[in-house]
């Protein structure tokens, strides 16, 4: 379990990533597309081709990671953090599953209110040291168990 919790808190980091680049893929292909000529309006959004500029697809890939694979992930790795015998890792996973929440609701709000692409953006940067925290917390407490009072030895 204790190899199941951590690769799935490495895989919500990888994740995190994954938007990342995908997000600046997206948008540095639309910008490149205007910057030639191209206009971008609701037409070209709902025409449901992806021709129409380099990079069209990192926004799909932004939505899937980020709209699908990561909560369940998260939600995988808080009900498996039930299971793990390392302190702290049900609070972590929570925290972790609390923060993917929140970027979720960011995610889909930014159409309504565009500041709160501010939060998404940051609540990212959370999202991902959360996760690298949770993952190591695995290894931390393989290192307390590891280390018994009565083997240390004094001379």
């Amino acid at each position: 379990m204790r190899k199941t919790y951590t690769w799935l808190a490495w895989t919500i980091a990888g994740c995190v990533f994954v938007q990342a680049a995908s997000i600046a893929f997206g948008f540095g292909g639309m910008a490149g597309y205007v910057q030639g000529g191209g206009v971008v309006d609701k037409a070209l959004v709902e025409s449901g081709t992806a021709s129409n500029f380099t990079g069209e697809l990192g926004f799909p890939t932004h939505e899937i990671v980020g709209g699908m694979v990561v909560p369940l992930v998260a939600l995988v790795l808080l009900a498996i953090s039930f299971f793990v015998k390392v302190p702290g890792a049900r609070k972590w996973a929570a925290i972790l599953f609390g923060l993917v929440f929140l970027q979720i609701m960011a995610g889909y709000s930014i159409r309504d209110v565009p500041y709160v692409g501010a939060l998404h953006g940051a609540n990212a940067l959370a999202v991902l040291l959360t996760a690298v925290h949770a993952a190591r917390l695995v290894r931390r407490g393989d290192r307390a168990t590891n280390e018994s009072p009565t083997a240390r030895v004094t001379v």
